[in-house]
């Protein structure tokens, strides 16, 4: 009789304590996601981004940066931070770009080559993100994944480029290692 009391008691605790945590949790919960630094307006037209890019009315992000790296720097996996401050309404270019002595080298590089750019942690998609195919000033040909920023709300922003190798490549120069080759930019606006 005493186990069936004592077993009686847990029931009624148990069933109480999922009574009240079930009246908590809505509570405890947001039902909206806590917002974050709202988004700046990005091209979705590749041929406006084209236009834009053809004029000198727009900046590049990474010359934009108080840090400057070698192409040694940025020719090994590794991370390579920049701080940026965005110094007026100009749009501005945020890019991974990837060149070889050809055409047949540059396909077969991007076999291995994977590109991501991201925006505060989320994935930038195909609707902003825009390949661009051209030839260098030293007559390389290059593919540039890039996003043209249009409008920068008030804010702080990080902006991550990934590259990743998935086995060691030659871009018809040099041998580049497999691993992540990532570009952070750490980016201020103020008006």
């Amino acid at each position: 009789m005493k186990a069936s009391t004592h077993m009686s008691k847990l029931v009624t605790i148990v069933i109480s304590a999922f009574l009240l945590m079930s009246c908590l949790l809505p509570g405890m919960i947001p039902l909206t996601p806590i917002p974050k630094t709202p988004m700046p307006t990005m091209e979705k037209n590749a041929d406006k981004l084209i236009e834009v890019l053809k004029g000198k009315d727009w900046h590049s992000l990474q010359s934009l940066a108080q840090e400057q790296y070698t192409e040694e720097d940025s020719a090994k996996p590794g991370t390579l931070t920049f701080t940026v401050n965005i110094p007026d309404d100009k749009p501005t270019y945020f890019s991974y770009g990837w060149c070889a002595v050809d055409e047949k080298t540059l396909q077969q590089n991007f076999e291995h080559i994977n590109v991501k750019l991201y925006f505060n942690d989320d994935e930038l998609g195909k609707d902003v993100v825009h390949n661009l195919t051209f030839t260098s000033p030293d007559n390389l040909l290059c593919v540039d994944f890039g996003v043209l920023i249009l409008e920068w709300p008030v804010g702080e922003y990080e902006l991550e480029a990934v590259a990743t190798f998935d086995e060691k490549i030659n871009d018809g120069l040099a041998d580049y290692e497999a691993g992540d080759y990532i570009f952070v930019y750490n980016v201020t606006v103020e008006k």
